[in-house]
């Protein structure tokens, strides 16, 4: 799903998608803090490929896989069996035991796979790091990789997997890092609940985003100054699940308060 309000990515998406579909790398991790946003920047990435399917023939399937139960009891059997499940209903292959073994699953869908042109994200895969499968992963997408031509994967993590060949491909990895000052404000202002309108949104935005050199800085930046550094740590330092957060618990007094800054 298409995150409600997402902005301030563009260029992200676009040093993404180029490595994907201009340079043509088959292993893109996409990494940074928790709440950075990462999932948001891949599912907009998958939205924005299905909608120019006509166009993009480097992918013509795509399969996201997430972590369900919120996380608990992550490994790479469940991920696998969420890729083979997702493969069943498209017809990819005959539907298997749900006792089956990572190894045979892999099998499975490495051969369902095998000229398959397709994107396949494995989403927040530091949960795997409370599994003792942790270090299967891997070796996971090497298999992958080297028995499919054409599949190509993005994961999403706390850090890049640093590994000097995978499959006998070399990863690319993406840094996510906060959103800029404005664009910090504009996430807030669409996603506070005491704002209703685009007017009373863009007359926040404009209010505390009022110093042209101030607009396109990161939090610590040397140039930033005393006034926007107070306005950034209250609604969340550039980080969108911090936003989101100080976005819904700001009270109307602080609201007024911090429009008067």
């Amino acid at each position: 799903t298409v995150p409600q309000f997402f902005l301030g990515r563009e260029v992200d998406m676009y040093y993404v998608l180029s490595a994907l579909l201009k340079l043509r790398k088959r292993l893109v991790t996409i990494f940074g803090d928790t709440g950075i946003g990462r999932s948001s920047l891949a599912c907009s990435i998958c939205h924005y490929i299905n909608e120019r399917a006509s166009t993009i023939s480097d992918i013509q399937h795509i399969y996201f896989i997430k972590p369900k139960h919120g996380g608990r009891n992550v490994s790479c059997r469940s991920l696998l069996r969420q890729l083979l499940d997702k493969l069943e209903e498209n017809n990819k292959c005959r539907p298997t035991d749900e006792d089956s073994d990572t190894e045979a699953m892999l099998d499975i869908i490495c051969k369902s796979l095998k000229q398959d042109k397709c994107l396949i994200v494995f989403d927040r895969t530091e949960l795997l790091e409370k599994s003792d499968e942790s270090e299967e992963l891997p070796m996971i997408l090497s298999t992958l990789l080297y028995e499919t031509k054409q599949t190509k994967v993005i994961i999403t993590a706390r850090s890049a997997l640093g590994q000097p060949s995978i499959g006998g491909q070399v990863e690319h990895p993406y840094p996510l890092g906060p959103l800029t000052f404005a664009n910090t404000v504009k996430l807030f202002a669409n996603l506070c609940p005491h704002l209703h309108t685009p007017s009373e949104r863009g007359l926040l935005s404009k209010t505390l985003v009022n110093e042209e050199d101030q607009e396109d800085l990161l939090p610590g930046a040397r140039t930033i100054n005393e006034r926007t550094n107070m306005i950034f740590s209250q609604i969340g330092n550039g980080i969108p699940a911090k936003i989101e957060k100080a976005a819904y618990c700001i009270s109307r007094e602080d609201l007024t308060k911090l429009q008067q800054y």
